[in-house]
């Protein structure tokens, strides 16, 4: 079998580095820089030291900070359009999740035509991208690693990915001082999202040696840390190896796909408005549960990493998985399971053919799972 394994081109980390930012727009050709965030980014003054370092270094820049915690088709094409009024050649998204994947769609939309929705899928994007830069401001989707921008689609309801070789940044700027500011439930609900990213890449079929040394280092700077992140947000250390661990998982499962957690997950309608971190944290030890036989080696190894340490039996080790990722969600104050945030069991049904449905993410799970699989799986935690 052939496997391929690609990623960013450049990656520049360490405390301070965004000082950095400028040579890396330089060293790309940029001249003029589009800063693409969001409202919450923007009102705490997150992206204040990028700012900073381009003003210092007389580079012009125009803030976008309007990219929607749930990215629609519109918001794409209206920071596409920012950019284009701007005239601006370099490209940066700062933030969490939405926010770059914000900054890759609308980079697609610069070279290529509209509508973003006609890209949904895998390798759709004809034309390269102009320089993007990315820098994360949470430790949990791994989205400045990756080649997918996941959207909203408001006409056939769920989350769609835009997933193409194109979509790469040019450079990752991973400073560990932007996440100090953290909340602790943000901390806990992206930390949970970057260490199923690493265990559904891990678990997958397209799992390879170099994707397993990713995603293995990844689950274990989380599982060594994200308590402390929690309830110490100051602790540089521990954000340092969560935003790491992120970037990580961020390259192996860019290369892999996820899994049933990640299907299941962006099929909830959108209406619940449920963040898409807290919702691969509430569904993770459920579809656990359902795939620790498919690979009980690898789910055998992921409770050892969470911690426990009975049991010689490789089975009863794998089924124990679920039950350690339990305990961790319990130590973050998160639910397990859909009911906890208002979900309605009839909506299941939906969830479930949504989930069923997404090839991408089915496909590369372990265990086949069918539409009414899934609704049993979740019914379960309704009982």
């Amino acid at each position: 079998m052939l496997y391929i394994h690609t990623t960013v081109k450049r990656i520049v980390h360490g405390s301070g580095c965004i000082k950095n930012a400028p040579a890396e727009a330089r060293r790309l050709g940029g001249t003029r820089a589009l800063i693409v965030t969001d409202p919450g980014i923007a009102k705490a003054g997150v992206q204040k030291p990028l700012e900073d370092a381009l003003e210092q270094d007389g580079i012009p820049w125009s803030l976008y900070d309007q990219a929607e915690l749930e990215p629609t088709v519109d918001s794409i094409a209206s920071c596409a359009a920012a950019a284009k009024d701007f005239k601006a050649d370099v490209i940066f998204g700062i933030g969490g999740g939405s926010a770059l994947d914000t900054t890759k769609a609308a980079a697609v939309l610069l070279t290529n035509d509209g509508p973003i929705s006609q890209y949904f899928g895998m390798d759709k994007v004809p034309l390269p991208l102009p320089p993007v830069i990315l820098v994360p401001t949470t430790a949990g989707t791994g989205s400045e690693m990756t080649s997918i921008s996941v959207l909203a689609d408001t006409k056939k309801g769920g989350k769609w990915g835009v997933v193409s070789d194109h979509m790469y940044a040019d450079a990752v700027l991973l400073d560990p001082e932007l996440t100090l500011g953290l909340p602790p439930a943000v901390t806990a609900m992206t930390g949970i999202d970057a260490f199923v990213h690493a265990m559904e890449s891990f678990v997958g079929k397209a799992a390879t040696p170099i994707t397993d040394a990713l995603n293995l280092q990844a689950m274990k700077l989380i599982a060594q840390s994200i308590r402390r992140a929690y309830v110490n947000g100051s602790d540089l250390a521990a954000r340092a190896d969560m935003l790491y661990a992120s970037a990580m998982a961020g390259m192996g499962f860019s290369n892999t796909q996820n899994g049933i957690i990640h299907a299941v997950g962006t099929a909830v309608p959108r209406e619940y408005h449920l963040p898409h971190g807290l919702l691969m944290a509430c569904l993770a030890p459920l579809c656990m549960k359902f795939n620790h036989m498919a690979q009980p080696e690898k789910y055998a190894e992921i409770a050892r990493i969470l911690g426990e340490k009975n049991s010689d039996d490789t089975l009863a080790l794998a089924e124990r998985a679920a039950e350690r990722m339990h305990a961790l969600l319990r130590d973050l104050d998160i639910n397990a399971g859909l009911r906890p945030y208002g979900v309605k069991r009839g909506d299941l049904p939906l969830i479930a053919e949504r989930a069923a449905s997404n090839a991408r993410l089915i496909g590369n799970n372990p265990r086949p799972a069918t539409a009414g699989q899934i609704l049993t799986l979740l019914e379960s935690s309704y009982l």
